[in-house]
C-alpha cells in the first residue's frame, strides 16, 4: 500500500503539471509575443501530449481535480449534522445559517470545481484524438479515453443536483452540459433532460472501453459506472434500474461488520468501497472541514444526529461521546484529517435499493434491505418491519442520516425527497440567527448560479429569487 501510494503521488503531481500546463496553452497564445513562436517551437495540446505516458498521467491529472470537500462541506454545513462551538472562527457559518448569496465562495467552488474538472476531460480527450499508439497499448488507451468519459458524466450530474431545481422535470433548466473544450464561447445552460441524456451518452462510451476485468477502485471502473446509475435513477425516481444497478454491486460486494467498520475510515478496511477519490499528501484534508487539528475543533455533530443512533450502533465510535468531535476522517501521521474520500460504498447501494423497493410499495424487500444494513452496524440488533410507504421512507431517511453523515448527502437527501430541515432545539440555539426550520420547497434548496460566473457569461439564467 505504501509503494502503491508513493506511485500515486508522484503520477498525481506529474498528471497535474501536465493539465496545468495545457490549460495555460489558451492564455500564452493570445499574447502577442506568440505571434513570434516558429511552428517548431510552439507547445500546442497536440504535442503536450505525444504518447501513452503522456495521456495516462493527464487522466491522473485529471482524477487529482475531482473535487469532494466543497460538496461534503455544504451537505454539512447547510443542514442538521452539525452544531456550531465557540472554537469556530467563521467557518462555514454564513451557509449554516442560511445567508447565501450569489457571491458566497462555497457556491463559486462547487461550481467552478466539476466544470474545472469537465474542461481538463475535454482537453485531454480531444489531445487523444491525435495520439497513435501501438496495438499492444490500445486497450489501455481505450481504458483511459472511458474513464475520461465517466469522469466528465460525474461531473454533469453532481453540478447538476445543486444548481437544478428538479432531477425528474425534463423541461427544467440544469446546467451547461459541456463536451466540447471552451475557449471563447458562453455556453447557456441546458434542460435537465438534455444534461440526464448527454451523461447517459458518456457512459455508454465509457462501458465500451472499459473492461470488466479493471477493479482499481481509485479509478472509475464498470461497477463505479453501475453505483452512478443506481445514483442516478433514485434521483431520477427510476426505481426499476435503481433495484437492478444496485442489485447488480449488492451481489458482488460485502458489507464490513461491526468489528471492521472503524477501519474503514482510517483507510485500512477496503471492502465496502466501491470508488473512491485517493487522496495523498499535499491534498486537500477532508477532516479539516470539521477540526483543524487535535487542538482546534471548527464543527461538532449535532445532538440531533448523535442521539439518533443506539447506544450500541459501531459508528458512534465515529463521534467522541464526551465532546461531539467528529472522528469520521481522523486523517494519519502525515496530516490530520488526510483521508480517502469514499465516493461510492456498497452501505450506500443497500440504502438506494430499500428506498426503490420502499416507494415501489415493495415494504418486506425494503425492510430486508434495510435490517441487513443495521445488523452489520448494530449489535444485538433486532430486525424491524415497515407498515406502511410513510414508515417506510422515515426510516430509510433516518439510515442514510446516520450512515451517510458527513459524506456529502444530507442536503440533496432532504432536497430530493421533499423533506423540511429542522434542526434540534439544542443545536439551533446557539446561532446569532433564525436558522432552526426550514421548508423544503425554499428556494435555498437549489444554489445560485455564481456571480462571478454571470460576469463572464451574462446571458446565463439564474436560479429563481436569487
Amino acid at each position: 500500500m505504501k509503494i502503491k501510494n508513493n506511485i500515486l503521488s508522484f503520477s498525481k503531481e506529474l498528471g497535474s503539471s501536465l493539465v496545468l500546463l495545457m490549460l495555460s496553452l489558451s492564455l500564452f497564445t493570445s499574447c502577442e509575443d506568440a505571434y513570434n513562436i516558429g511552428p517548431d517551437d510552439e507547445i500546442t495540446e497536440s504535442n503536450a501530449i505525444t504518447s501513452l505516458t503522456d495521456f495516462r498521467d493527464g487522466v491522473i491529472g485529471v482524477y487529482a481535480f475531482m473535487p469532494a470537500t466543497s460538496a461534503i462541506s455544504w451537505n454539512s454545513w447547510f443542514t442538521d449534522e452539525l452544531q456550531l462551538p465557540s472554537s469556530n472562527n467563521g467557518q462555514g457559518v454564513q451557509v449554516h445559517t442560511w445567508s447565501i448569496t450569489t457571491s458566497d465562495a462555497t457556491v463559486l467552488s462547487l461550481y467552478n470545481s466539476y466544470f474545472s474538472v469537465i474542461n481538463r476531460a475535454n482537453r485531454i480527450l480531444e489531445a487523444a484524438g491525435n495520439l497513435s499508439v501501438d496495438a499492444d497499448d490500445e486497450a489501455e488507451f481505450n481504458r483511459l479515453k472511458g474513464e475520461l468519459y465517466a469522469i466528465r458524466a460525474w461531473s454533469h450530474f453532481k453540478s447538476l443536483t445543486y444548481f437544478s431545481t428538479s432531477y425528474t422535470n425534463d423541461d427544467a433548466l440544469a446546467v451547461p452540459y459541456i463536451d466540447y473544450v471552451v475557449v471563447l464561447e458562453r455556453p447557456l445552460r441546458n434542460t435537465v433532460g438534455e444534461v440526464f441524456q448527454g451523461i447517459e451518452n458518456d457512459l455508454a462510451l465509457a462501458k465500451d472501453l472499459i473492461p470488466d476485468t479493471f477493479n482499481d477502485n481509485t479509478f472509475f471502473s464498470l461497477d463505479a459506472i453501475t453505483a452512478l446509475e443506481a445514483r442516478m435513477a433514485l434521483y431520477r425516481e427510476d426505481f426499476p434500474t435503481a433495484i437492478t444497478k444496485s442489485t447488480v454491486l449488492i451481489d458482488k460486494y460485502n458489507l464490513t461488520d461491526t468489528a471492521s467498520f472503524p477501519s474503514i475510515w482510517t483507510d485500512n478496511e477496503d471492502a465496502e468501497n466501491i470508488f473512491k477519490l485517493a487522496r495523498v499528501v499535499g491534498d486537500d484534508a477532508i477532516g479539516q472541514i470539521y477540526n483543524a487539528n487535535s487542538a482546534l475543533t471548527y464543527w461538532l455533530a449535532s445532538e440531533k444526529l448523535f442521539n439518533s443512533y443506539e447506544a450500541n450502533d459501531i459508528r458512534l465510535n465515529l463521534i467522541d461521546n464526551t465532546t461531539r468531535v467528529i472522528n469520521k476522517y481522523p486523517g494519519n501521521v502525515a496530516e490530520v484529517g488526510l483521508n480517502h474520500i469514499k465516493d461510492f460504498r456498497i452501505s450506500e447501494q443497500y440504502l438506494i435499493r430499500a428506498e426503490a423497493y420502499a416507494r415501489s410499495t415493495q415494504l418486506v424487500l425494503a425492510a430486508d434491505d434495510y435490517n441487513e444494513l443495521r445488523m452489520n452496524r448494530i449489535v444485538g440488533y433486532t430486525p424491524e418491519s415497515f407498515s406502511n410507504v410513510v414508515v417506510a421512507m422515515s426510516n430509510i431517511l433516518d439510515e442514510r442520516y446516520r450512515e451517510l453523515a458527513f459524506e456529502g448527502h444530507r442536503f440533496l437527501d432532504l432536497k430530493r425527497t421533499g423533506t423540511d430541515l429542522v434542526r434540534d432545539t439544542n443545536d439551533c440555539s446557539i446561532l446569532n440567527a433564525d436558522a432552526c426550520t426550514l421548508q423544503s420547497s425554499n428556494y435555498l434548496f437549489t444554489l445560485p448560479i455564481p456571480q462571478d460566473e454571470r460576469f463572464v457569461n451574462p446571458d446565463i439564467t439564474q436560479n429563481p429569487v436569487y
